[in-house]
């Protein structure tokens, strides 16, 4: 996948500085074992000699593997003592040796002459911050969503859109704290200003804390940069629909208020059809009954999401007005 060159100089800074910080560590905890234990100043001198006393022995010596050996004994026998001291008193015997996030690769990025994994999880992590930048992804947290704001009113089924409304949060809330990569697609459905985008967005930040890349963004917007990178006649800096496709968690935002074109209809079903085969969770919030979805999309289209989502139909008048009408 081809990527932002923006996006490699954000890896590339993410790894100098993880390095940086594991040298910086490693050094801290030199002095401090030094301090508190004299003696291995000693030996850390002594071992530093023997990679010279080796190199004389090479060139001095005819004898120089006898020699060499008894150095390896030697060195040995300095490198027990040392960690025997550091856990005499209290330190693991790594205690001041670099400790990396990524063993495999001492956080260099390259493996062999290869990608290290952690790099590529790299990419895909600052890449989805780069298409999440316009996202209001640290505006909502299920703590700031209120279902008292909805009416208590019974409807001729006799349940109330608070009772409903609070259900859904329910779900949603058990949804973020047992989310997985193979957790189940949802659908919320239901009118302007019912709360869809800020559960949505609540989601995505729990999501997000447990480690898992989260991709955030309007259908109109997501699906413009799908188009323009798609007629672009310049080579485009990174493959979004691969990102949209391969992100642990997809949310789409307003299904249905994007341009239609025959582009954007394949689009959705390419990402719909993609992630459902892969077993990829998405969140699609849309305005639109099952009929209007019907009206507006290919049957092989609303067929998939309304026959594998969970869908959560949010009922109630629109909060923005009630808490603009409070305002005043």
């Amino acid at each position: 996948m081809g990527y932002d060159k923006r996006i490699y100089a954000a890896v590339n800074d993410e790894l100098a500085q993880r390095r940086y910080q594991a040298s910086l560590q490693a050094q801290s905890h030199l002095e401090e074992v030094y301090q508190k234990i004299p003696e291995i100043r000693q030996i850390d001198r002594q071992l530093s000699m023997t990679g010279i006393s080796v190199a004389r022995a090479v060139i001095q010596h005819e004898q120089s593997h006898q020699i060499i050996e008894q150095l390896r004994r030697q060195n040995l026998d300095l490198q027990q003592r040392r960690a025997f001291l550091l856990q005499q008193h209290g330190y693991p015997s790594d205690y001041t040796e670099e400790h990396y996030h990524c063993s495999r690769c001492k956080d260099t990025g390259v493996v062999g002459r290869k990608r290290c994994d952690c790099y590529e999880s790299l990419l895909r992590e600052k890449a989805c911050e780069l298409l999440n930048r316009t996202s209001p992804l640290q505006l909502s947290s299920f703590d700031t969503f209120h279902t008292e704001y909805y009416p208590n009113l019974p409807d001729k089924n006799g349940i109330s859109p608070r009772q409903t409304m609070t259900a859904i949060f329910q779900y949603c809330l058990s949804y973020a704290q047992n989310f997985s990569a193979h957790s189940k697609s949802i659908l919320m459905m239901g009118a302007t200003g019912l709360g869809k985008t800020h559960l949505s967005l609540a989601i995505a930040q729990a999501v997000i804390e447990k480690g898992y890349g989260v991709i955030y963004g309007s259908a109109q917007n997501l699906l413009s940069t799908l188009e323009k990178e798609r007629f672009s006649r310049s080579v485009p800096d990174m493959d979004s629909l691969q990102l949209l496709l391969d992100c642990d968690l997809l949310i789409l935002d307003d299904l249905g208020a994007e341009f239609p074109t025959q582009f954007v209809s394949s689009s959705i079903y390419n990402i719909v059809n993609s992630r459902l085969g892969s077993g990829k969770p998405m969140i699609i919030n849309t305005n639109l009954s099952p009929a209007g979805l019907r009206e507006r999309y290919t049957d092989r289209i609303v067929s998939r999401i309304i026959g594998t989502y969970e869908i959560l139909t949010f009922s109630g008048s629109d909060i923005r007005q009630f808490l603009r009408r409070q305002q005043r």
